[in-house]
């Protein structure tokens, strides 16, 4: 654990301090008792068990004994009509269009107005409900699946889904949305069925190569992919080579289905492999799909005003009677009929309406878990059926669910060609002359290993996530092929820090310092935290070189916020000299880790400005990696993209976290998806406790 502490957080979050639920009565006898038991436990020899045991029941029963006469302050919340949720959000979605989403805003209210083919089974991610699909079968080969479709479902906007609204869709999808080669998720299915991760332009070694630069062809080749056959009410996809994620895909709000015939009145891409150029890889906010849904999901949006919320209302003619599956919640028409998600980044207003009861439940940033700590009555010590639950405040109005497991990280990517195209104020002067950095600043290996070892990772765990993180090593996570526990990572050095600053640009970095702006996405205290971490270590480190005529303030470093949707656009574009954000796997495998941070067109990578002599080796380990069958020789392909992206210190790789969930004790139904960021509104209800 690193020396240095907090004070700084505590300082940070003076100015939202609220009452706690500590209990008034002496729990010295506690306390005593507990560190008779830790010595206990440490201790060996004969009679050792028995003291153990003996300590544990007298704890407990000191325990009990507090807590019978503890103080709680009480919180009585005012339930909202029982037919209403209201969750209390920090960002925007991006656009309602399947085809260009690649972020967790968009895809939670996607999810609400589109149904796909399958859908994920409980807590599962590789066991499938039938959704749109009412059964499927996989080909012998397993490159060839026929999915017979649902009658009677109808569309939001009027029209009856026909097997054809299936092809087009997903037709469209990959002709006109963002693939791999421009930051979107379509190179997630160009993978699986033609080996390649996206359009492209002839040369890129994207489809358009594949059909000799014939954009027609091109076209072809995709609709022999995936077609449908309305007399037998089939829809058929022929993948290149088996890929066993593939449903993992296809239950994912990419696969979100919509009517061809309507698309295609409201000036979407008809069909015609002719002209799908007039649609190709539009900016996001001009498809018909970006503001406006037409889905058979449960939902229908009813309002989306861009920066302050976002209406959803029940669909009363949703086509499922009877449980997703069996033992499910999510049995037809939801009983929650209007469902409203509040924009607000201040935290002040979210705490306020959770007490109130105004929101069934907020975003809760880790830095601000105590605060909300005092509300709660009800804990349960995991997301899972058989979780312990035990009762905190017994004049709470909160239910907590803890411990739950994420298939997620936070890092922190740097940029090793930021775009200044048109000025960017977040480079400062664009040069290493003190008052900015230039654009290939991260190019140097010595910046980078410079800002990882004056990042307090330790800190940051334990102090913002109190405790609730491991530390990453590397883009793959734990429980993946690939990942090692003793594998290197970079400590919290400032010393260090400061000799790989004084090696930096040949020592230029030393002599001139340099300014820069750090941004995060506004709302998220965690992420401003971990910016001001990265630049407190940065000026100390500076202080330590301190001397002669290098000057203490020579490190320059401020910190602003951005609205989610200004900081993807930024992100996607290169204009953030660091970056700070998370990744929710796409599917359970290394290569959707090592892909997005390591591939030349990788989702964060393909905009850090990296050297094709380096993301190209990496591209052919990958692509080595993912035909592997053998897990032993698998293992030893990703261990190796693990090694070097941290021998090359290509981001700063923070926390593999487990996560927390917060809602007013009147919320039922809710259940534990991890591919999932927010929770399926239609398996939840609202009962008066």
């Amino acid at each position: 654990m690193s020396s240095k502490k907090l004070g700084l957080l505590a300082l940070l979050l003076t100015a939202f301090v609220v009452a706690a639920c500590a209990p008034t009565t002496d729990t010295s006898a506690v306390a005593t008792l507990q560190a008779q038991l830790d010595a206990a436990k440490a201790g060996a020899g004969a009679g050792n068990a028995d003291q153990v045991a003996t300590l544990q029941a007298q704890l407990a029963a000191a325990q009990a004994a507090a807590a019978a006469t503890a103080e709680f302050e009480e919180f009585n919340p005012t339930m909202t009509a029982a037919d209403t949720y209201t969750f209390y959000d920090i960002g925007d979605p991006e656009t309602l269009d399947p085809a260009y989403h690649y972020d967790t805003a968009s895809s939670d209210a996607i999810r609400l107005v589109y149904d796909t083919l399958i859908f994920f089974k409980g807590s599962a991610v590789t066991e499938y409900a039938p959704m749109l699909a009412t059964e499927w079968k996989l080909s012998d080969d397993g490159t060839t699946y026929t999915f017979t479709m649902r009658k009677d479902v109808k569309f939001h906007k009027g029209g009856t889904l026909e097997p054809h609204d299936v092809a087009y869709s997903y037709q469209r999808a990959l002709l006109t949305g963002w693939d791999f080669f421009v930051g979107g998720p379509m190179g997630l299915f160009y993978e699986p069925y033609f080996g390649v991760i996206g359009m492209g332009e002839k040369g890129d070694g994207g489809l358009l190569d594949q059909a000799g630069g014939d954009d027609v062809k091109a076209c072809e080749m995709i609709k022999e992919a995936i077609s449908a056959d309305d007399a037998a009410g089939t829809v058929t996809l022929k993948l290149h080579a088996p890929a066993a994620f593939f449903p993992q895909l296809l239950a994912q709000t990419w696969s979100g289905v919509t009517d061809m015939e309507w698309m295609t009145e409201n000036g979407a891409w008809d069909g015609d492999c002719a002209n799908w150029r007039e649609w190709f890889q539009k900016d996001i906010s001009e498809t018909n799909l970006y503001k406006v849904e037409n889905g058979t999901g449960p939902y229908i949006q009813t309002k989306w005003e861009v920066g302050n919320e976002q209406v959803f209302e029940a669909n009363e003619d949703w086509w499922l009677k009877e449980p997703l599956w069996e033992g499910s919640t999510i049995t037809g028409v939801p009983s929650l009929k209007t469902v409203t998600v509040k924009n607000v980044s201040e935290w002040s207003t979210r705490l306020a309406a959770l007490q109130a009861g105004d929101a069934d439940g907020i975003v809760v940033d880790p830095a601000y878990f105590d605060q909300v700590d005092a509300m709660v009555k009800e804990n349960r010590d995991s997301p899972f059926p058989d979780a312990k639950q035990t009762e905190v405040n017994p004049k709470g109005s909160l239910r907590r669910y803890q411990n739950i497991p994420a298939l997620s990280s936070f890092d922190i990517f740097l940029n090793q060609g930021v775009n200044v195209e048109g000025g960017n104020p977040l480079v400062g002067s664009g040069a290493l002359d003190g008052a900015g950095i230039p654009p290939d600043f991260f190019s140097d290996i010595h910046v980078r290993k410079a800002f990882n070892l004056c990042f307090d990772r330790d800190t940051y765990i334990e102090e913002v996530l109190h405790g609730e993180g491991i530390p990453r090593r590397g883009p793959i996570n734990s429980g993946l092929l690939g990942y090692e526990e003793d594998s290197f990572i970079y400590e919290y050095d400032l010393d260090k820090c400061a000799e790989e600053l004084k090696l930096a640009w040949g020592g230029a970095v030393a002599e001139k310092g340099f300014t820069m702006t750090l941004a995060y996405n506004a709302g998220n205290d965690s992420r401003r935290i971990a910016a001001e971490l990265l630049r407190d270590g940065l000026i100390s480190a500076n202080n330590k070189m301190a001397g002669g005529d290098i000057l203490k303030q020579n490190i320059s470093v401020g910190v602003v916020s951005m609205a989610w949707p200004t900081f993807l656009a930024s992100r996607r574009a290169g204009r953030l000299p660091i970056n700070f954000i998370g990744w929710l796997e796409d599917f359970h495998h290394p290569h959707n880790w090592v892909t997005p941070y390591m591939s030349c067109n990788g989702d964060f990578s393909g905009a850090q400005g990296l050297p094709d002599t380096v993301c190209g080796p990496w591209d052919a380990l990958i692509q080595q990696g993912l035909k592997e069958t053998d897990d032993a020789k698998a293992h030893t392909i990703y261990a190796q993209l693990q090694k070097e992206a941290m021998d090359y210190a290509l981001d700063i790789f923070v926390d593999q976290g487990t996560g927390r969930r917060y809602e007013q004790l009147w919320i039922k139904g809710w259940y534990y998806q991890p591919l999932f960021s927010r929770a399926y509104f239609p398996a939840m209800s609202k009962v008066a406790p």
